[in-house]
Order: C-alpha cells, then sequence, then structure tokens
C-alpha cells in the first residue's frame, strides 16, 4: 500500500476546511491524512469515502451520525475526486504510489 506525503500548508489548508464544514473533530485526521498521505481510514470513513450509506450509519458514533451530510459536503468541496466515491476508487487511491496533488479549491 503505498504512503506518500505531502506539504503542512495543504494540510493546514484541509483542516482549516474541515473545521468551516462542521466536521466533528475526531475525524479530522483520519480524512487529512488520507487525502494528503493515502493513509488508510477507520471502519467508519471507509464506507463513507465509498458512499455505502448502510455501512457508514451502521458504523457510526453518536457524534459522526449526524455529520454525514457535513462530511460529504466537505468532501464533495473540498476532497479531490479521485480519493472517494466507491470502494474501488478508495482502494485505487491508496494504491497509488503517486504523490497526491494539492487542491486549494
Amino acid at each position: 500500500m503505498a504512503m506518500v506525503d505531502l506539504g503542512q500548508s495543504y494540510r493546514t489548508h484541509l483542516y482549516s476546511r474541515l473545521v468551516e464544514n462542521h466536521v466533528p473533530e475526531h475525524l479530522h485526521e483520519g480524512l487529512v491524512e488520507y487525502i494528503a498521505a493515502r493513509r488508510p481510514t477507520g471502519d467508519f470513513l471507509t464506507a463513507v469515502l465509498s458512499n455505502d450509506l448502510k455501512g457508514a450509519v451502521g458504523r457510526a458514533d453518536e457524534m459522526s451520525g449526524p455529520a454525514l451530510p457535513a462530511i460529504v459536503r466537505f468532501l464533495y468541496n473540498v476532497a479531490p475526486a479521485p480519493c472517494w466515491g466507491s470502494p474501488d476508487v478508495v482502494q485505487a487511491w491508496l494504491a497509488n504510489p503517486d504523490v497526491p496533488r494539492e487542491v486549494f479549491e
């Protein structure tokens, strides 16, 4: 599995956008490192990234479940399109050895 790394300025940008989108703080590191370093996430975020609503709802904690719209809004508006949307897309994102392109929308 590929583990690549982007700079701190991109991570800072992603953290800022997570806050702006009201994504629960305990999910920030997982989403930032998934996007910036292709690091695998836990089961809940993997389900969200894979567009698996049933899996996401079933794995959500008391803070993450109500925040599903905020998380998807962040992904839709901020995350690179090639990193989320289906299980195959998530698997390809994680396997890609290239450094992800920094996208400052």
